[in-house]
């Protein structure tokens, strides 16, 4: 694949250099996460920036999927985080979707609700060169190892996506609003609290996120279970501890008073009304940076399958879907040599 070379000015203002990514990769992201056409995910023109999203239409950033976990349909958690801090999704920078989805897969590998309350206790709001992320709050334990240090050219690497998958209002937060200090007490005899222990960051595959509630990908016809495989135990990675290392994803068959998976998972999810893009945007309003429309908040519903048949389920019963033990063998090495 070919690479744009072309050097882009990096504003402290926002997210305005210009495009310098690959195409190939951009159309691979597209069929990888599966989106629908109706979602009308485009790669920008050369010489279009992260702040030209045409009306109707959003900017993501191609590392909030590659080394952020981040899916759509969003999460109703994930959604619950931009309500709360009211900003846009395209003022948030990776290292801000990284703390955010590690801490949603860490509640949930433990079979713990993630609210907004309980990730504040460990995260406060910060900017950064034009962004929105989150610090760690130095009176609460640390629950993130090894977090990217950086990631390399990630402000030209974006694309636009109508603005309907996020069904939820997105209002742009003024960069010069003062954020103020939280003081929250640190609940340390809560046993949520004391579940969540430190874990490295990690890239996680589809069918890991299947199984943590955090990615639809699972066919709705799916007789199946995602399945984590400790040893010759089988148990729901929800209701596994994550420290718990060595073992491989893989499926079961659903009991006969089993809910289907994805019946299970499918409330966790904010998925567009059915009708969200029987219409083209119109060309008056839209999300067009920096003052978008915001968008008509809706409930949570259930979806119509319209993108994934049963031959693209996640799962399989062929046998395992992919194996963990390198990344967990990779995890204790740098746990060793950070003296964690």
């Amino acid at each position: 694949m070919s690479e744009e070379h072309q050097e882009a000015p990096v504003s402290e203002e926002g997210p305005v250099p210009v495009l310098r990514w690959d195409l190939g990769l951009f159309e691979q992201i597209v069929r990888s996460f599966r989106f629908p056409p109706e979602w009308d995910a485009r790669y920008p023109a050369q010489g279009q920036t992260a702040a030209d999203a045409p009306p109707g239409y959003i900017t993501l950033f191609e590392d909030f999927f590659l080394q952020g976990n981040f899916r759509l349909p969003a999460t109703n958690f994930f959604g619950s985080i931009l309500s709360y801090y009211k900003f846009h999704i395209s003022q948030l920078s990776p290292p801000g979707m990284v703390r955010v989805r590690h801490f949603e897969f860490l509640c949930q590998s433990h079979g713990i609700e993630p609210t907004v309350n309980k990730f504040r206790v460990f995260y406060q709001l910060q900017r950064t060169m034009g962004f929105f992320s989150f610090a760690s709050r130095g009176t609460a334990k640390k629950i993130l190892l090894n977090p990217p240090k950086s990631f390399h050219d990630w402000k030209p690497k974006f694309f636009f996506i109508r603005e309907e998958v996020l069904p939820i209002a997105m209002p742009f937060r003024e960069w010069t609003e003062v954020i103020p200090k939280e003081d929250l007490p640190i609940p340390k005899s809560a046993q949520w609290y004391q579940q969540l222990t430190a874990t490295p960051n990690r890239v996680f595959g589809e069918n890991v996120l299947v199984a943590a509630k955090m990615s639809d990908q699972w066919s709705p016809s799916s007789r199946e279970l995602p399945v984590l495989k400790i040893g010759d135990q089988e148990t729901q990675l929800y209701q596994a501890a994550f420290p718990a290392f060595g073992g491989s994803m893989g499926v079961r068959p659903l009991r006969d008073d089993e809910e289907g998976w994805y019946d299970q998972i499918k409330g966790n999810f904010m998925f567009p009304p059915a009708d969200a893009f029987a219409s083209p945007p119109d060309a008056t309003e839209g999300a067009q940076y920096p003052k978008p429309r915001p968008l008509r908040s809706v409930t949570s519903a259930g979806k119509e399958t319209f993108y994934l048949s049963s031959e693209e389920s996640v799962g399989s019963s062929n046998g395992e879907l992919s194996s963990l033990p390198k990344i967990f063998a990779e995890t204790f090495e740098e746990e060793k040599e950070g003296g964690c």
